[in-house]
């Protein structure tokens, strides 16, 4: 495996990994818990052995990256805690004689290159004492990752008192509030709050949104037998209709043109939002005929 950095001044193909704004302050602890694991399943680590070696005929102990082995995190050899030895080190995929050898992990590396980060780290597995190579961005993702689901465990919990406070009954799905209205089930976010801190009676409005609908949506399907009426009678009689035929036709056209108005207004009020009944689905049978015999009405009487 070999890894590439193109900013090196005059070394091509170097296998150092950088990293931007991450440091180990202390020793680092951490562990492979099952919210990570679900996050970063695909993530690995490498073997790393502390053993005596031989470089320019002097013999020492160094740390070796075992590069070609890969041990998936959700591997039994991961469970428990870690602690990180070093974030100061680096490696290269080739000898460089009296400084390094090929896949040692050391500081001269950092030196030799003259880098001020490293984007490896050498970590220890406390309870069997094994070494490994780890991608110091696992871990800062791994972090940023902990502390949004502490966020978010801090922010439905807010939720849940501020719509508990308001005297409704919470239930959680999926990580998700919701409450139920008369008519709805809500779901409860920040907006939600920002919406009831401003307005209280938001929720009750609109229950109220419903069912005034509701009540403009029976007129209008009440309208549809009139209009059939006016419309066979248009048929039959042309331009013989009587002034009295004519003027309640504009009548109706007129009344039932802002009935639908007003349903397009509380409908788009009431968009995105979980119905617990399926009263758009049953007004749907009637909406099409309605908007046909209002077009064409409208269209007759140069409306």
């Amino acid at each position: 495996m070999k890894f590439e950095l193109s900013t090196f001044k005059t070394v091509a193909s170097c296998s150092i990994l950088m990293l931007t704004n991450f440091s180990v302050s202390g020793q680092t602890k951490f562990s492979f818990d099952d919210q990570t694991l679900k996050k970063f399943y695909y993530q690995t680590l490498f073997p790393v052995e502390y053993k005596q070696i031989t470089d320019n005929s002097e013999t020492r102990k160094a740390y070796m990256i075992s590069i070609d082995e890969q041990i998936p995190i959700s591997s039994d050899e991961l469970k428990g805690s870690f602690i990180v030895i070093s974030d100061k080190m680096g490696f290269h995929d080739k000898d460089v004689t009296g400084h390094f050898l090929k896949y040692e992990l050391c500081e001269e590396v950092m030196r030799y290159y003259e880098l001020s980060e490293s984007h490896v780290l050498l970590v220890e597995n406390e309870n069997t004492k094994k070494l490994y190579l780890m991608y110091s961005s696992l871990l800062k993702s791994m972090n940023e990752e902990k502390e949004k689901i502490q966020k978010d465990a801090s922010e439905l919990k807010m939720i849940d008192g501020f719509m508990q406070s308001m005297g409704y009954k919470t239930s959680q799905i999926d990580g998700v509030i919701y409450v139920k209205t008369k008519y709805y089930r809500i779901l409860c976010n920040l907006s939600t709050v920002d919406v009831l801190q401003k307005d209280k009676e938001y929720l009750k409005k609109i229950d109220g949104w419903f069912e005034q609908r509701e009540a403009i949506r029976k007129q209008i399907i009440a309208t549809i037998p009139k209009f059939d009426h006016y419309a066979r009678l248009y048929r039959v009689q042309r331009n013989r209709m009587s002034k009295a035929d004519i003027s309640s036709w504009t009548t109706l056209t007129k009344s039932a043109n802002l009935l639908n108005k007003k349903e397009v207004d509380l409908t788009d009020k009431l968009w995105g939002l979980l119905e617990l009944q399926n009263a758009t689905e049953n007004y749907h049978k009637y909406s099409s005929e309605f908007i046909d015999y209002l077009s064409a009405s409208t269209g007759v009487l140069g409306i």
